[in-house]
């Protein structure tokens, strides 16, 4: 008897859930609310724009030139 219901609450619950998700995408539909980005999908969107500026810029100028600066020739001391 108890098992019956609580899979009857189950159900109810479900369909509860369902239906205030559907009313809620309709009402959003009707009064034009945008949906709100998904963390992943934004994430991917940025990575995708990353990608595109990275393959349609040119690779930066190397700012230190090649005169600038010494070689120092070190030696390591153990304890």
């Amino acid at each position: 008897m108890r098992i019956l219901f609580f899979l009857v609450l189950l159900i109810f619950l479900i369909g509860f859930l369902f239906g205030f998700s559907v009313l809620r995408m309709f009402f959003r539909a009707i009064l034009g609310i945008p949906s709100e980005p998904r963390k992943s999908s934004s994430n991917q969107q940025k990575a995708k724009q990353a990608s595109k500026k990275s393959s349609t810029q040119t690779p930066a100028k190397k700012i230190i030139s090649k005169d600038e600066g010494e070689y120092i020739d070190y030696e390591e001391v153990k304890d």
